[in-house]
């Protein structure tokens, strides 16, 4: 068996638990005043709005208005080809965000 490394100690004013939209709030509000803060998280910084839910469902939305919007540009005199949605592209794109 090894030895244990050494416990290293540190102090902090404030700890967060959780680096989602709120976590990530208070924990820049409470930096900003000075305090010594610890930003706890298993997961991916940012939580579920951000990686799963709110930002990539909206990017999801902006490509469909899009393809909307070229659809229905005849009705304002514009003339497009008829919109392809190359899904593997909006996918990238959804990730991407």
């Amino acid at each position: 068996m090894g030895v244990a490394p050494p416990v290293t100690r540190h102090e902090f004013d404030l700890a967060v638990i959780g680096a989602g939209s709120a976590g990530l709030s208070v924990t820049a509000v409470a930096a900003r005043l000075g305090l010594r803060v610890a930003l706890i998280e298993r997961g991916r910084m940012g939580g579920d709005c951000l990686n799963a839910g709110c930002v990539p469902s909206k990017a999801l939305l902006a490509a469909a208005h899009a393809a909307q919007a070229a659809r229905r540009a005849h009705r304002l005199g514009v003339s497009l080809a008829k919109p392809v949605v190359d899904w593997a592209a909006v996918r990238a794109h959804v990730h991407g965000v």
